[in-house]
């Protein structure tokens, strides 16, 4: 498994990343709720959670879907999704080579993690990962980051500001970005700042992909792809994104695809 080429606090402390990102309405687990209803016959028996942080989502939907599993690449991630969140089947595994010898009903990969994979090699080897633990019929959910928001569209602000102000975590933070225009890639620098300790940099890339790109690596692979929207509503626009003016520290909001496929 090759090291990640990212670093977060959120990471190295995956408990904070339930602090600073609230999950109050379970606005994600709604719209996968929703489109198991729209596009699958009856509930699904498993499902497999691929880049699956602290396990929050797999909490949600577990109540209703038994055989849940959990795989994410970093070590600090799945160590504490096992220990608050008992009785799922948390594993190490990178999504590129990953293998578990089985199919599940529902796949997804959301919170951004398929925009890790840089190179098209890369996201072809992900979405071979997707086919290989899908069976016919299989309903696929991902959310890369959307190219025609930040090459088109205002989705792109070279610095954002955020802050974080909880009973148990208080700081602040300043995201510096730019974009390789022609490897649509969106590189960020963001610094936290938290009373009583140092300056934490985190550095992360994300690949951005324009609907037909990620329509032609699901084909590619075996799914056809049954809906893509810029939003968790299902609500048809022309997938440019809409930038809120809500407060966001991680600055993705509004500038994501959601994107539903089914194996052939």
């Amino acid at each position: 498994m090759t090291s990640p080429g990212f670093r977060s606090l959120l990471y190295r402390e995956p408990r904070l990343y339930d602090l600073v990102f609230p999950d109050v309405d379970r606005s994600v687990g709604k719209m996968v709720l929703t489109a198991i209803d729209r596009w699958l016959p009856a509930m699904p028996r498993s499902m497999l959670d691929l880049g699956c942080g602290t396990g929050r989502l797999i909490e949600v939907l577990v109540q209703t879907i038994a055989d849940c599993w959990g795989v994410d690449l970093l070590e600090s991630n799945i160590d504490y999704a096992r220990s608050v969140r008992s009785g799922i089947s948390f594993q190490v595994g990178d999504m590129r080579t990953l293998r578990l010898d089985r199919t599940f009903d529902l796949v997804v990969c959301l919170g951004n993690a398929l925009s890790y994979a840089l190179s098209d090699d890369a996201l072809m080897a992900t979405v071979q990962t997707f086919a290989a633990h899908a069976h016919p019929g299989t309903l696929l959910i991902v959310d890369p980051l959307n190219a025609r928001t930040y090459l088109e569209g205002g989705g792109f602000e070279r610095r954002i500001e955020g802050r974080v102000e909880t009973p148990e975590f208080r700081a602040t933070s300043v995201a510096l970005h730019e974009i390789d225009r022609e490897a649509r890639v969106l590189k960020r620098v963001r610094t936290w700042r938290i009373a009583g300790r140092a300056d934490v940099e985190d550095y992360a890339e994300y690949r951005l992909l324009f609907p037909q790109e990620i329509q032609r690596f699901l084909e590619t692979a075996g799914f056809d792809v049954l809906g893509m929207y810029d939003n968790r509503q299902f609500q048809p626009t022309d997938l440019s994104g809409k930038i809120t003016a809500e407060p966001d520290i991680g600055g993705m909001r509004g500038r994501k695809l959601y994107v539903f496929a089914t194996k052939r």
